[in-house]
């Protein structure tokens, strides 16, 4: 929508869109390169779900961490839905985490990352694959049956209640496994969120589905801790999840 009186649209510089089929309708990809040239070995990589509620916090976050070191260049892809804030809440748990999650990842490593990687030079070294939520449990699921693929996890507040079976029984995978990145709001443990005044509804939610305790159990599965945002919920937790993110791919 324009903004009536306030100019034109905002285009970002060296960021561009393209659309792909996906399992139920049009998937939209949003790309941000760095400005400065690519390392001899290649660009890092975030290919980030939920472009809506990543896309923009991840390229500001990479720009303002620009100088601190060892941090290389590092192009963000975002996956996301043709639509005006690129959030399609109905799509969303079908495409992530339901019926069509597996075609939505083989589009992902099969359609995606060569279509980037044809037109941008990548370090394997560096390739991440991040989620929050929905978005988060299948980052995990992508990492964990793709390790040749992905060298990085990133996973905030992985919404493990969804298939508990598959990420708390499966062995996760030896050799090559990717380095994985838990983290968690700490208001998402139910009597943190009551303590804080959380609607009851939303701490018997948080207590029905385990949210902290699976994801906690994942992260002790993959050998790691889950690493707590103060004083953060499930969603306010995010800008600090993106930030630890963008840090953690180069270590």
């Amino acid at each position: 929508m324009a903004l009536a009186g306030l100019g034109s649209p905002v285009t970002l510089e060296r960021s561009a869109q393209f659309d792909v089929a996906g399992p139920a309708g049009v998937l939209r990809v949003l790309v941000s390169a760095p400005t400065a040239p690519p390392p001899p070995s290649g660009y890092g990589v975030i290919y980030a779900i939920d472009a809506g509620w990543t896309f923009g916090t991840l390229r500001d976050t990479l720009r303002l961490q620009g100088g601190d070191a060892p941090r290389g260049p590092t192009v963000v892809v975002a996956l996301g839905w043709p639509v005006p804030d690129l959030i399609d809440l109905p799509r969303r748990g079908p495409d992530l985490v339901g019926s069509n999650a597996a075609a939505t990842l083989a589009l992902l490593t099969d359609t995606i990352v060569p279509r980037i990687e044809a037109a941008l030079p990548v370090d394997p070294a560096h390739r991440m694959i991040l989620g929050h939520s929905f978005g988060g449990a299948f980052a995990l699921r992508a990492g964990l049956t793709h390790p040749e693929l992905f060298s990085h996890i990133a996973a905030g507040s992985p919404s493990i209640w969804t298939d508990p079976d598959w990420f708390l029984r499966t062995p996760p995978p030896q050799a090559g496994a990717p380095k994985v990145l838990v983290t968690l709001g700490a208001l998402e443990f139910p009597e943190a969120a009551a303590a804080a005044g959380t609607p009851p509804e939303r701490v018997d939610r948080l207590r029905a589905r385990d949210m902290a305790g699976r994801a906690e159990a994942m992260a002790t599965r993959l050998g790691t801790q889950a690493e707590i945002v103060d004083g953060a919920s499930h969603g306010s937790s995010v800008p600090a999840f993106l930030a630890r993110a963008a840090g953690f791919l180069w270590r």
